[in-house]
């Protein structure tokens, strides 16, 4: 039955004064709380993290869960994250969307700032296994906190990586609870970005962008696709594209997964730019390094955050869809970080 217009409840936006149902909890346009009931992210002074915290379990229905977000009942991960959710940090900023055909979202990020450091972990559920979006929440969860400490005790950004990566590797692993059939598993990709430096190390295909102002832009990750495997094996591109499932994945983060370290790269720019961390929800529709740089306006973080996740709605929205922005070099004066906007309501 067509809605009545007249039936209708709108509220302006305290913070852009665009129009939106009074159902909805935040913004569309902008991001900001509608309402007061709003799902708490995790976040301390200096970091943020996509997590929710859980409201009943989706294997057994219970309602228990322990601070790491475990159900107290069968043991699994709980409901871990919301439909939709933006952060600013000052340093970069992030935006997470469910997309136009997922049951939940099974992308997660976590951010952190440093004195002139900027730090970030995107971590992609894999579609294919139970309950991705445990995997990839409870892998940013344990990851960004190490990367974070890392860095501040001078273990250096490729080190620092390693050890997030271990971390996020341990956490998808007890995210799993009694699972053993097909148990939960993630990609992972993080981002180190100093003063001097641009280091991301990955598994997966969740990617990694450079884009230079006034130099040619270039994707810093390689993804572990079955593809890219038979290309090192000395497969012609073209056959190893058109061969079947040239795509799937041949590593990730999970229990049934190898035990490798991540793949690491640092740059040295020579000139600003902005590194783009971001889920194949944004890549598969501006796969090429000249594309998505042509795609990405000039601007702060989180604004050109969210008009890259537009820009994948836009085009089909199909997968989860999750960017972060990082301009280089990072500011140097002391910023404090503020979320910008917390998750919005399913529709």
């Amino acid at each position: 039955m067509p809605t009545n217009p007249a039936t209708v409840r709108t509220v302006d936006c305290p913070r852009c004064g665009a129009p939106a149902l009074s159902s909805f909890r935040f913004c569309e346009a902008c991001g900001a709380a509608l309402r007061d009931d709003a799902p708490p992210a995790r976040r301390g002074t200096d970091w943020v993290s996509s997590t929710a915290p859980p409201e009943e379990c989706p294997a057994c229905g219970g309602t228990a869960f322990s601070p790491e977000g475990y159900c107290e009942g069968c043991g699994q991960r709980g409901p871990t994250g919301p439909d939709r959710s933006a952060y600013d940090l000052g340093l970069l900023a992030g935006v997470s969307d469910i997309g136009h055909r997922h049951q939940r979202n099974e992308d997660a990020m976590a951010l952190g700032v440093l004195p002139g450091t900027a730090l970030a972990v995107v971590c992609d559920g894999v579609s294919s296994s139970s309950r991705g979006d445990a995997a990839s929440h409870a892998a940013v969860d344990a990851a960004l906190p190490v990367l974070r400490d890392a860095v501040r005790d001078g273990a250096g950004a490729q080190k620092a990586i390693e050890l997030s990566a271990e971390a996020a590797r341990v956490a998808v692993a007890a995210a799993a609870g009694p699972e053993t059939g097909n148990p939960p598993s993630c990609t992972y990709v993080a981002a180190v970005v100093t003063a001097g430096t641009v280091t991301v190390g990955w598994i997966g295909d969740s990617r990694a962008y450079w884009l230079p102002y006034g130099a040619a832009p270039v994707c810093l990750t390689t993804d572990d696709s079955l593809a890219n495997e038979l290309i090192a094996a000395g497969t012609p591109p073209a056959d190893a594209y058109a061969a079947p499932h040239a795509g799937a994945l041949v590593r990730w983060l999970g229990v049934d997964a190898d035990d490798g370290p991540p793949k690491v790269v640092t740059i040295a720019p020579e000139t600003p730019g902005r590194l783009i961390v971001c889920s194949d929800g944004l890549s598969r529709y501006r796969s090429a390094p000249a594309e998505l740089a042509a795609s990405t306006p000039p601007g702060a973080p989180l604004p050109v955050a969210h008009h890259l996740t537009k820009l994948a709605l836009d085009a089909g929205g199909v997968d989860n869809i999750t960017v972060v922005v990082v301009p280089y070099p990072p500011a140097q004066s002391g910023t404090t970080p503020q979320p910008d906007a917390r998750p919005a309501e399913p529709r």
